[in-house]
């Protein structure tokens, strides 16, 4: 009798031992005076539902930041306190004006991710500085005329492999996964812009280990991925101790083993060709940043793959349910492209109001919703409703792009797909911070003029060939996919084709 009291005694200490710790940050928001909200559980504090994937992270975020009116809010991501500021001037002092306080983000562990590891979203410190100077460098108005080219090539074979699809069905359209179709036209485009080299991507059924696969690998939207992503993001220890990484090995090998091979034959036999990884090549000869060529090349590819091919198929999406902005935007392309004779680089530049729609695209359904940022240096944030809080080395910080969008108090009629909303006197109006798909401050998107640039010209080919409309294999209401940390939607965007 006394042995199972002693053990009961035993089991009741070593529970309530873990649930004090598991619970030991539950006070820390309101210690602070912070407002937070209620719900935060033991071990996995306000993030239960995106670790049973039952949301997206940016759809929680997105909740939390719904849920007050305050300035700031905090909130425990797994035990981890994290503070999401809401308002405009905040997120600015963020993410510009207090960028020395401000200035990293959350790293990834480079045995894992040997190549994403120095992407500029994730790089931090003197890797961050050197990486953003190759990108910034790389997109000047001649590479962006060079990246205009290649995807107006790069759309032709688009074109064509769309109509060999309406061939094979009577003529008569063809329902499409926009986002896999686009994902390979953008890895056709980036391939190319990288290495020279055909992506061998507009095939039906990809090859082992090719550029698509090794994305797919990446970014294929499943509990697998969605597991790894959120250990990743929310338990990064853990994901070092047991070498958690985006993708398998096989893809970092892969493609370091063909940039290998390319960089080398072009160094022996001094061929120099207009790419990014001439690009580079040039880059590290001065800088002597020899050893991470692949890493660069890498980043170039994640830059230009997915985000674009997102913005893509939810854009097709839209115009499917607004067949007037559809005919307004195809009118636009074909007056530029009678008066440029095809869409070439100036006719891409002018398409203003095709840009309208690709930003409010953008605004309703941003490719990261929940941006991070980590405190460098003790700073203390002071909001106009007299919020005050200090964060110290080390502090999570976070803005919610995506409540930032859907905001009525910053966008008039927020849930509404309206292009006008992007024309030069009304955005003139708004906060600089009020649209945030591109991240801003100098850790911007530095694949933003490229990715335009693609978008436009793959949405123009589009209209000027085909009629986007409804498919009966789209799944409605839209939901975004609680499997992956970028926004995807449950099912994919499908459209259907036909000729005009």
């Amino acid at each position: 009798m006394t042995w199972t009291v002693n053990c009961l005694i035993t089991l009741a200490l070593i529970l309530t031992i873990t649930y004090k710790y598991f619970t030991r940050n539950h006070n820390y928001w309101k210690e602070r005076r912070i407002p937070t909200i209620l719900g935060a559980r033991p071990v996995f504090g306000h993030m239960l539902e995106v670790f049973v994937l039952r949301k997206n992270a940016s759809t929680k975020l997105h909740e939390i930041y719904k849920a007050s009116k305050a300035s700031m809010v905090g909130f425990l991501d797994m035990e981890k306190p994290v503070l999401l500021v809401r308002h405009l001037e905040l997120v600015k002092t963020v993410m510009l004006a207090e960028f020395n306080s401000f200035s990293e983000h959350p790293p990834l562990d480079p045995e894992a991710n040997p190549l994403l590891a120095m992407d500029p979203f994730f790089a931090n410190g003197e890797t961050w500085k050197n990486t953003r100077g190759v990108f910034t460098s790389a997109f000047s108005s001649k590479k962006l005329k060079f990246i205009a080219t290649v995807a107006r090539d790069e759309c032709k074979k688009l074109v064509e492999f769309i109509n060999g699809k309406i061939a094979g069905n009577g003529d008569n359209g063809i329902d499409v996964n926009a986002k896999i179709m686009f994902s390979k036209f953008t890895t056709q485009v980036v391939v190319n812009v990288i290495f020279g080299i055909d992506g061998n991507a507009l095939v039906d059924v990809d090859p082992p280990k090719s550029f698509r696969k090794m994305m797919d690998a990446i970014f294929e939207v499943k509990v697998s991925s969605a597991i790894r992503q959120n250990i990743i993001m929310s338990i990064p220890f853990l994901s070092k101790v047991l070498k958690v990484g985006f993708g398998p090995s096989w893809v970092y090998d892969a493609f370091t083993k063909t940039t290998d091979e390319i960089h080398q034959v072009r160094k022996n036999q001094s061929i120099t060709r207009e790419d990014f990884l001439q690009h580079i090549i040039e880059y590290e000869a001065d800088k002597k940043y020899g050893d991470i060529v692949a890493a660069h090349a890498f980043s170039f590819f994640i830059e230009g793959y997915e985000t674009s091919s997102m913005t893509l198929s939810a854009m097709a999406y839209l115009l499917l349910k607004h067949p007037d902005v559809q005919e307004k935007m195809r009118k636009e392309v074909q007056e530029l492209v009678e008066k440029h004779g095809e869409i070439c680089y100036d006719a891409v530049n002018e398409m203003n109001y095709v840009e309208m729609v690709i930003l409010e695209t953008l605004r309703l359904f941003p490719p990261l919703g929940k941006l991070q940022k980590v405190c460098s240096k003790e700073i203390t944030l002071e909001g106009s409703d007299g919020l005050k809080c200090t964060l110290n080395s080390g502090d999570y910080v976070c803005v919610s792009a995506t409540g930032i969008h859907r905001d009525p108090e910053i966008w008039n009629n927020p849930n509404e797909f309206n292009p006008e909303k992007f024309k030069k006197d009304s955005a003139e109006r708004l906060h600089k911070f009020a649209f945030l798909a591109f991240g801003d401050g100098p850790r911007m998107c530095p694949g933003k003029r490229m990715g335009i640039t693609q978008v436009k010209a793959a949405i123009a080919t589009i209209l000027m060939n085909y009629v986007i409309k409804p498919s009966k294999k789209m799944i409605e209401p839209v939901e975004i996919d609680p499997r992956y940390f970028l926004t995807s939607v449950v099912g994919g965007f499908w459209v259907k084709l036909e000729h005009l």
